[in-house]
């Protein structure tokens, strides 16, 4: 019988008291992917983000909705859904793996092989990070035209070209790539994804400083990287498909929760100016949106249903959220803001400044709106 949720939530909650501190004012942010670390601060969260995850896996709490062959714990998306509630408060090691549980484990127990799958309980046991090799310069939104080649060499392929805003990749010893085998026919249709070992000749990994002080981006030269034929992942010539598939998982999240200690800190902020103050409750209203809506997927989920469009339209109003706050927070600050000698709490700061990437991570808001548009309202595409 499966557990239910209200005991599950006990035991997550005994878990988590047992081995972290409770406080929502320092667990972690969204926002922390764009923090400044020094290169030893960077390898000791690594360290420690690695050690949490192996300490969930042996406590049975490491993909709580991912099937039991693959590692996981077989329970229901409401399970994993009460999980991420529980965490969220408490000050844990948590980021490293984002990508890897969040979008790449899914798609790999989804759509790979027998062998491929394997790597889904490495990754749950903390010892393999994965990052996703779509973005390029030049074909960001319009992933379909992408450049890095694969070419055949007899055995597998050779891969040459450069991905960018990969996040992690500095840690990561695989990538999930899409690279084009074909230059006939459409441009969708000679895509083909693969699995890429990074740990070989002809793959370099280049951090990218972000105005933000962090680095957890990085730009991924390949230059003849050797794929085997083992790591095709579905079909030659399909990766748009599998691409797709991806795309749902990473359009997917649960930021609504997430984004509730960000919201509720800011109403410590000073509001007594009228503007700013309802700025903030439009923010407040706007969350409140968000979690509903993420409710609405999470229930489909628990249906056995796909999320269908709520999981673009939540990306969607997850930034928009963080455009209502940041507005907020910058009529409520002011000026001090730019003053780097004032102590202010960072996360206004990292708020501002990464905000525009919300509005371009997982889709630009103008092509999400545009698969709205004409998948959801039925409305003609333009000429």
């Amino acid at each position: 019988m499966t557990e239910t949720l209200d005991a599950f939530r006990a035991r997550a909650r005994a878990f988590l008291d047992s081995r972290a501190e409770r406080d929502p004012a320092r667990a972690r942010s969204v926002l922390a992917i764009f923090a400044e670390r020094s290169a030893a601060e960077d390898a000791e969260w690594a360290a420690a983000c690695r050690a949490w995850q192996r300490e969930l896996f042996d406590a049975g709490f490491a993909g709580v909705a991912w099937p039991t062959e693959v590692g996981g714990q077989g329970l229901s998306p409401a399970h994993a859904h009460v999980w991420a509630e529980e965490q969220a408060p408490y000050v844990v090691a948590r980021g490293l793996f984002d990508v890897t549980l969040e979008i790449i484990g899914p798609t790999l127990f989804t759509l790979g092989t027998p062998e491929q799958r394997e790597h889904c309980r490495a990754m749950l046991r903390g010892d393999e990070v994965w990052c996703q090799l779509f973005s390029e310069p030049g074909s960001g939104s319009d992933l379909a035209s992408l450049r890095t080649r694969a070419e055949p060499d007899g055995v597998g392929w050779r891969v040459t070209g450069q991905k960018v805003w990969t996040s992690e990749a500095k840690h990561a010893r695989y990538g999930y790539l899409l690279a084009r085998t074909s230059v006939e026919g459409r441009k969708h249709d000679g895509l083909t994804a693969f699995r890429l070992d990074l740990d070989q000749p002809g793959v370099e990994v280049r951090e990218l400083r972000q105005m933000t002080g962090g680095s957890s981006f990085s730009e991924v030269f390949l230059d003849g990287a050797r794929i085997g034929p083992a790591d095709v992942l579905g079909e030659v010539g399909k990766g748009w498909r599998v691409a797709m598939t991806t795309l749902g998982f990473e359009r997917f999240s649960s930021h609504g929760k997430s984004f509730r200690a960000l919201v509720d800190r800011a109403r410590d902020l000073d509001w007594s100016d009228p503007i700013a103050r309802d700025t903030y409750v439009r923010a407040v209203v706007e969350h409140r949106v968000l979690a509903a809506m993420e409710e609405q997927v999470n229930s489909a989920l628990l249906a056995g249903k796909s999320p269908g469009p709520e999981a673009t339209l939540a990306k969607l109003a997850v930034a928009q959220l963080l455009e209502t706050l940041s507005d907020a927070v910058a009529a409520s600050l002011g000026p001090v803001l730019t003053a780097g000698a004032v102590d202010l709490d960072d996360e206004w700061r990292r708020l501002l400044l990464a905000k525009p990437a919300f509005h371009i991570a997982g889709g630009t808001d103008e092509i999400l709106r545009t698969l709205v548009a004409e998948r959801v309202l039925g409305l003609p595409r333009g000429s």
